[in-house]
């Protein structure tokens, strides 16, 4: 096991918390551009509390509310243009996962030249550049999901060419951002299970596709998901529910700042394959995840249970001893399928209206983004095109 990790986001974290969002802007920068989605932060309120917070302490900000989920690149260069009109030194982003990662695309776009796409790795490495520069970032998450509040990446969307692909760099990491579980009370039950699920596969990608002996990590993971197991039917069921709340937005934060997966090497296959049916059919990133999982967690224990064993017996404490690796594995995951039941989100993709006409190209597209030119995707059970093809085929 061998890794660096350096996280400089400043976490501010609490209910009630956001009253310290003026006083913290006003040292990073004097005028931001809030990134924000069309309706959501406008309807509560939260949008005009955050500029009055911002005006308090001298700050400036220009509104760029236009945000949609799964931010298309084109959106993010005219955000970019604004920022350059408006004559904005730092980017908030307000909102869930989206309005987060479209506010690093942004802080990019603004400062560097040439093509947005360019500076998102989607497999052609003739036209892929780093940014060398990036405006200062600020997070305020809305919904627990993506864990974008506190981390260096987002996900971006080109809809003209229909490919979802990740922007990484160290320049990208918040300033700070401000986790408050007051803000996410109102989320829709669907998206806030939509939020839980992604939550779970930021751990379980890599607990169960990592060849590396990792306990401590391990042990991390296992107490993410519970927590999420624990907390996400209450918070769907009682959307005010703040103690939920407030225990799903920190397990948000903690499952992709970077601690849980260290020293970690396994891929991120689920996302892979998600971010391709997402690009085609612009659905919920946590709901084309919630079909997929226990579709790629059977393909991969069939042949590789022992993480799926891990998980029977340290999650749903079932008797592993008694019973063969491939049956403890199966046991394992049906349990975690009966409480996707429970919460709702075990769902096909029939029910999201996605036919089977795109699936090979699906499957083209997730090898030739993320499979890092090789011919297959990083898993515990190695996934080629055909395996890639069947679990889009089962989840149908």
């Amino acid at each position: 096991m061998q890794f660096i990790w350096a996280n400089p986001t400043r976490i501010i974290f609490g209910v009630g918390e956001i009253v310290k969002l003026g006083e913290e802007a006003k040292r990073v920068g004097s005028h931001a551009l809030i990134a924000t989605g069309k309706t959501s932060t406008k309807g509560s309120g939260l949008l005009d509390r955050v500029v009055e917070l911002l005006a308090e302490n001298d700050v400036k900000s220009t509104i760029f509310a236009e945000i949609e989920p799964n931010p298309r690149t084109t959106t993010v260069e005219r955000a970019a243009e604004v920022v350059h009109d408006k004559n904005c030194d730092f980017i908030i982003g307000l909102g869930g996962g989206s309005a987060m990662d479209a506010a690093k695309g942004i802080a990019v776009a603004a400062i560097n030249e040439g093509v947005f796409w360019d500076y998102v790795y989607h497999g052609d490495n003739k036209s892929y550049r780093q940014p060398t520069q990036a405006l200062p970032v600020v997070t305020v998450p809305t919904l627990a999901a993506t864990g974008s509040e506190a981390n260096a990446g987002g996900v971006f969307t080109n809809w003209e060419t229909k490919e979802k692909a990740p922007l990484i760099n160290p320049l990208l990491y918040p300033r700070f951002t401000i986790i408050d579980p007051q803000l996410t009370i109102g989320v829709s039950p669907a998206y806030t299970g939509d939020g839980g699920i992604d939550i779970i596969t930021h751990v379980l990608e890599t607990y169960c596709s990592s060849p590396v002996d990792t306990p401590l990590q391990g042990r991390f993971t296992e107490g993410i998901i519970r927590t999420v197991m624990q907390f996400l039917g209450r918070a769907m069921k009682d959307g005010g529910d703040l103690q939920a709340r407030a225990h799903l937005s920190w397990a948000s934060t903690m499952a992709l700042c970077g601690i849980v997966n260290l020293g970690r090497v396994g891929g991120f296959p689920l996302h892979a394959m998600e971010h391709a049916l997402s690009a085609h059919y612009d659905i919920s990133h946590g709901r084309g995840l919630a079909i997929l999982m226990p579709h790629l967690m059977r393909y991969t224990a069939a042949v590789k249970p022992d993480k799926y064993v891990d998980l029977a017996r340290n999650l749903f404490f079932i008797e592993v001893d008694m019973m063969s690796r491939i049956q403890a594995a199966e046991a394992g995951i049906a349990k975690f399928v009966e409480w996707m039941e429970s919460v709702d989100m075990s769902l096909t993709l029939s029910d999201v209206s996605v036919g089977t006409d795109k699936f090979e190209t699906m499957a083209d597209d997730t090898l030739r983004i993320y499979s890092g030119g090789k011919d297959h995707l990083d898993n515990a059970r190695s996934l080629y095109r055909d395996d890639i093809l069947n679990i889009f085929q089962s989840a149908q």
